[in-house]
This record gives structure tokens, C-alpha cells and sequence, in this order.
């Protein structure tokens, strides 16, 4: 089959193995095809400046961007999916299927019904629950143990069309974001492959979902992100998992931001502290009480300060006795805060 894929995953295997599969890829969509710096540079500046390194990343096991160049498919660029000159470059590709997978805009009518046999999305979440956009996040902050994917048939309601096959993968005890995203990634080539191959074989089996158990979840806002120390320790773990490792956990200390980068939840009945306030502190370490439990602090900067100058403070601040605030200040929407 002709095929045409919409996905700005870099470290993705899903091309040769449709290609192994004999299918056809008539080019590859991403909004852009703009490069940020090299990694070496980013690890210089990162040097320089002295800022924490993000912790458990994970290594890159493809480039598709480079094998998409060795292949000579077409890399195309495509800030509005549902613009009418876009919708009639897709046209004349003669597609029978659209592929989607992490695509960070809505199709709409016209694009939906331009490939011949429709368009699969593959969601990064076993749907009906978790729908929207970011369902990494919310499963590990919401302390899930089982995550998935699910290729379904898009339609213009966001992640509701027919399921069209699903993969179920156990979340890891510690296992961050950026770790269980790319397992999915990994899952979904295997699962859009499988998918696509039923469908040229005219075995495809559809499924509708259960609406009744449909659960859907927005963009993360600012709030959504700021631990609560009367809770456990373990959710404010799950808290952090959820956003490395990307993002580091931002709490507050009399208004002031401490990114956390490492940290470990510790049981125990509660002790003579109050939630939020810290109980140790040893070089580069905070214990601090929270509503259940001890969370084990094990690398964090005074925002915004890096390098000697950060350490220094560690040093003369957050005394034995303060407490973290209970209260943020005021939170608009979430982004990504620099580490």
C-alpha cells in the first residue's frame, strides 16, 4: 500500500518496518523539519553554565530522520494539516492510508477523507481511558501501573474512532516519562505495522470504544505540576516521574523555586515534622516530611541559580525547620522550566 505518515517522533523504527512490510511511503509530515543544536552543544552550554543534568534520560536507538534521507522519502513540512493547499498536495500522492502518530494538530474533515482507506492514529494510551494529549503524564502522576498504545481509526472527535488493535505495557516502578514514551514509540511500530498489513490483507477487525469508560485528559497546566506536600511521598515521586525528563519538579520556599531533579520516596509513620518541612540536610540533600512518609531529596538548585554559586546557597539556606510552601504562587499554563 501507499502510504503517507504524520510524526515528529525522531527515535522511531516504524519506516523500515514498513518498508520490510513491502508498503509504500510516499513522504513524511512533520509542522517542521527545523533542527535545534547539536547535542554536543547542548552538553557544552550545559557544562558552562553548570546547570543539573536530567537524570535516567534515555539513548536514542534510531534516527529516523537520517534513514528517511538514506531512503530519499520526502520530508515535508506542514505548519497547517487542514490548509486547502495542503489537503490538495495530499491529493494528488494517490494515498490509500494516513499514518499518525504524535502529530500535535487536529485533522479536520477534508484530510480525514482525502486517503482511500481512511487514517490510523496510534494513541499512546489503551483507550478508552486517557485520552488527550498528554497521557504519559497523567498516567504516572495519577500512580497507574499499566500504561499502552492503541491504533484506531481517527475521526474528527478527538481519540474516539474504532479500535483497531492495542498493546498493553507494564509502567515501571521508577520509570519516567521519557522512558515510558519511548517504549511506546517502540510498541507502536510493531502494532501500526501489524494494523497496516490487516488492512491490506482486508482482515482489519474494528471495535467501537466504550464511551462510558472514556476518561480524557487536557494540557498540563502550571498547577498541575506543583507537588503537594500533604500528600504522600510516593505521589509527589510519581509527581516528578511524570515530568522528567524533560522538566524538573518545581516546589516553592517562601515564594522562591527549588528545582528537584532526583529525589526518592521513604515510608515511615510521621515524625515530629509537619508536611513540607525539612528534617535533614546533609551536602546537596534534603529529607523532607510530607503527608505520608519522607521524601529523600537528592539533587535540587535554588532557582535560578547553577554551578558554585548554587551550591553556596545551598549551604547558607533552607535551614533545618523551613517548610516548603503549601500554597504556590500563582500558576498560569505549564511550560517547560530551563534546567
Amino acid at each position: 500500500m501507499r502510504l503517507l505518515v504524520f510524526s515528529q517522533i525522531a527515535d522511531w523504527d516504524f519506516g523500515p518496518r514498513l518498508k520490510a512490510s513491502g508498503h509504500d511511503i510516499a513522504a513524511w509530515v512533520r509542522p517542521t523539519w527545523e533542527q535545534g543544536p547539536p547535542q554536543a552543544v547542548s552538553t557544552i552550554l550545559t557544562t558552562i553554565l553548570s546547570r543539573a543534568k536530567p537524570i535516567q534520560t534515555s539513548q536514542p536507538r534510531f534516527d529516523t530522520r537520517t534513514w528517511l534521507d538514506h531512503e530519499k522519502i520526502p520530508r515535508i513540512p506542514c505548519p497547517s494539516v487542514n490548509a486547502p493547499q495542503f489537503v490538495e498536495y495530499v491529493k494528488s500522492l494517490n494515498i490509500d492510508l494516513i499514518v499518525v502518530c504524535i502529530f500535535p494538530q487536529i485533522f479536520k474533515a477534508a484530510i480525514l477523507q482525502t486517503p482511500r482507506l481512511g487514517v490510523f492514529n496510534c494513541h499512546p494510551s489503551l483507550l478508552p481511558r486517557y485520552g488527550g494529549p498528554e497521557p504519559g503524564f497523567w498516567m504516572l502522576k495519577n500512580g497507574e501501573s499499566v500504561a499502552g498504545v492503541t491504533v484506531h481509526v481517527m475521526t474528527e472527535k478527538i481519540d474516539a474512532g474504532d479500535i483497531v488493535a492495542q498493546q498493553e505495557l507494564i509502567i515501571g516502578e521508577n520509570e519516567n516519562a521519557g522512558q515510558l514514551l519511548q517504549r511506546q514509540h517502540y510498541a507502536a511500530a510493531t502494532l501500526l505495522t501489524e494494523a497496516v498489513n490487516a488492512m491490506a490483507q482486508g482482515t482489519i477487525n474494528l471495535r467501537p470504544q466504550n464511551i462510558a469508560e472514556r476518561s480524557y485528559f487536557g494540557k498540563k497546566k502550571a498547577a498541575d505540576t506543583i507537588p503537594d506536600w500533604n500528600g504522600s511521598a510516593r505521589q509527589i515521586y510519581n509527581l516528578l516521574r511524570a515530568l522528567q525528563p524533560d522538566e524538573p519538579l518545581v516546589a516553592y520556599l517562601n515564594g522562591h523555586p527549588i528545582k528537584i531533579y532526583d529525589a526518592q520516596p521513604q515510608e515511615g509513620s510521621a515524625s515530629w515534622g509537619v508536611p513540607g518541612e525539612i528534617l535533614t540536610k546533609q551536602s546537596g540533600k534534603l529529607l523532607v516530611q510530607t503527608g505520608n512518609g519522607y521524601l529523600e531529596i537528592r539533587s535540587y538548585e535554588i532557582g535560578p541559580y547553577h554551578g558554585w554559586i548554587n551550591r553556596t546557597l545551598q549551604e547558607l539556606l533552607l535551614p533545618l525547620g523551613s517548610r516548603f510552601d503549601l500554597t504556590p504562587p500563582a500558576t498560569g499554563p505549564a511550560s517547560k522550566t530551563g534546567s
